[in-house]
């Protein structure tokens, strides 16, 4: 049975568990509300105020701890004094304990681009440059009573836990705006995973579903075609309620494409409604089991407080019980249905899945700006275009846009190199060195972007900074990369003109007898002969075109601006 208390102005739930009592405050701030120039403040705060156990994730950010009342006191107690008096002696240390990398999901930045959920996607740039006003800002707006909430599994309330925190509001959820035209959408991702991601409304058929589409999985990959050495899906409920839906199968060496398009299949037959009412039944009932033991363990209660932040009602065991118990087969087929049409799925390595029936993410910008255009030093396939509304750089057929109106951060080396990135993933680089008159731009960039999105960079060694091609390699590189279109305009003019030329004899054939013994083509065999070979050869100089044109599109794809590095 949960009970709702209040400790020093913040709401909190009270429940008995078995084993140790444990407890956990929570705040309701997280990566989704942080900004690509702030990249990283939460967690550096949550390590600047404790070396306990604590952790940030997309909305959230929250300290826990177990053992006796004293000790559970004393650590919450410590939480709050750390956040009302920072501790600025540790910030270096904790910079440094910060900068090991970690792995980054990519799908988010594919689906939401460089803001809101998608900045988790990118590294934490700003963490070196992060001030003491800013965590202190951060702090204040972000970890104040109003905008947090308590958990405590035990027949009681600490006696000597005291909630030290500063006044403030509680903060709305961070806006989750797609920058995908059309879904199901995917995108390359890295080599040995295939992934999956979906969003959709947050309820118990959706949680129903994330663990049968993991139970086909495992099936279908692991077990019976041997082509993924593990999969696992995440159920993720979020604050404005809709839940994301993850799926990640990793590939067995070699068997990437296998994988694939298992991953692709299972999703393809559950959208179908290809699921069985015994499959639902079983994963209904260990939802359940599963529901009732953390009711016991009082591992429900983080679930509960995080519903709290959002102005959800706190759920009861029954009525938890109650709305699994209600799925049926019908409703995860509905919810399959409405996760495959928003799906964005991952594919490993440098394969695509249009033969699916998915559509290309996009990964450059469809415009390119007015303004002064900047050739690249001995290179005609580079372009920089500067003007009043941003800045674009065309390479080729490529191009990176972005905005000053619609810029997220821009990074700014020493040595004059500016990379803008747009809120949409998209990014623009300039590189002093290989275009004519860029330091003109560089001064440009510096006096439009607000000082509040600017990210310092490191000095570059001098072999990290870009310098123009010998001109060798430039001599050499145009006819690499545009021979398949010189050789799509050849072949194909040759195809039009051959395959002309040889209807046009038979054409002769038809409505002409044949010459007297004097003239030219004067045996009809002859006629047949050149007509024959000129379709022929029309058709060889065609199947040229069209090899010109797959290789042509196979290139284009592979170009990609709208990763991050």
């Amino acid at each position: 049975m949960i009970t709702r208390l209040e400790v020093d102005g913040v709401p909190a739930l009270l429940a008995p568990a078995d084993g140790p009592m444990h407890a956990g405050l929570v705040f309701r701030v997280g990566t989704a509300d942080e900004t690509l120039p702030v990249r990283g403040i939460t967690r550096l705060i949550e390590h600047l105020v404790t070396d306990g156990p604590g952790s940030t994730g997309p909305e959230h950010t929250y300290f826990h701890t177990r053992g006796t009342p004293t000790e559970i006191a004393d650590f919450l107690s410590g939480v709050c004094a750390a956040l009302r008096n920072p501790p600025a002696d540790r910030i270096a240390a904790v910079r440094e304990r910060m900068s090991t990398v970690r792995d980054r999901d990519p799908m988010p930045m594919w689906r939401y681009g460089a803001r809101s959920h998608g900045v988790a996607s990118y590294p934490e740039w700003a963490l070196p440059g992060l001030t003491t006003d800013q965590i202190q800002d951060w702090i204040t707006r972000w970890f104040t009573r109003a905008n947090a909430a308590l958990w405590v599994a035990g027949d009681e309330m600490p006696g000597e836990l005291r909630l030290d925190l500063p006044d403030g509001t509680r903060q709305p959820v961070p806006t989750a705006v797609t920058v995908l035209p059309a879904t199901p959408a995917w995108f390359t991702g890295p080599d040995g995973t295939a992934g999956w991601d979906t969003v959709v409304r947050r309820d118990a058929g959706a949680a129903v579903f994330a663990t049968v589409l993991e139970r086909r999985l495992q099936h279908e990959l692991c077990d019976r075609a041997g082509a993924a050495e593990k999969t696992r899906t995440e159920y993720e409920p979020r604050a404005d309620g809709t839940a994301r839906i993850l799926a990640l199968a990793d590939a067995v060496t070699g068997r990437q494409d296998a994988a694939l398009g298992g991953l692709v299949d299972v999703l393809a037959a559950l959208r179908a409604g290809r699921i069985d009412s015994d499959e639902v039944g079983t994963v209904v009932k260990h939802t359940s089991e599963g529901l009732r033991d953390a009711e016991c363990r009082g591992a429900r209660l983080p679930g509960q407080a995080f519903n709290l932040l959002a102005g959800r009602a706190v759920q009861t065991l029954d009525e938890a019980l109650a709305e699994v118990r209600a799925v049926t087969a019908e409703d995860v087929a509905g919810v399959a249905s409405a996760a495959y049409d928003a799906g964005l799925l991952m594919t490993p390595g440098t394969g695509g899945a249009d033969w699916a029936g998915y559509a290309p993410a996009p990964t450059m910008s469809e415009t390119v700006l007015d303004g002064r255009t900047h050739r690249g030093r001995g290179d005609r396939n580079l372009r920089l275009i500067s003007g009043a509304q941003g800045i674009s750089v065309v390479e080729g057929d490529v191009v990176g846009t972005v905005r000053y109106d619609a810029c997220a951060a821009v990074l700014a080396w020493p040595d004059g190199a500016r990379q803008l990135i747009g809120e949409d993933a998209v990014m623009a680089r300039v590189e002093p060195t290989l275009y004519r008159d860029a330091e003109q731009v560089v001064h440009d960039v510096d006096q439009w972007i607000p000082a509040r999105l600017r990210i310092d960079m490191p000095p570059r060694d001098r072999d990290r900074i870009p310098q123009p091609r010998p001109a060798a390699a430039r001599e050499e590189e145009p006819v690499e990369g545009g021979r398949p279109l010189v050789t799509l305009l050849l072949a194909g003019m040759a195809t039009l003109f051959v395959v002309a030329g040889g209807l046009g004899v038979l054409t002769m054939m038809l409505t002409q007898g044949p010459a007297d013994d004097s003239g030219v083509l004067a045996d009809l065999g002859e006629y047949g002969l050149v007509a024959s070979a000129s379709i022929l050869f029309g058709t060889f100089a065609g199947r040229i075109a069209v090899d010109a044109a797959v290789e042509l599109r196979r290139q284009q794809a592979s170009r990609n601006p709208a990763r991050p590095d």
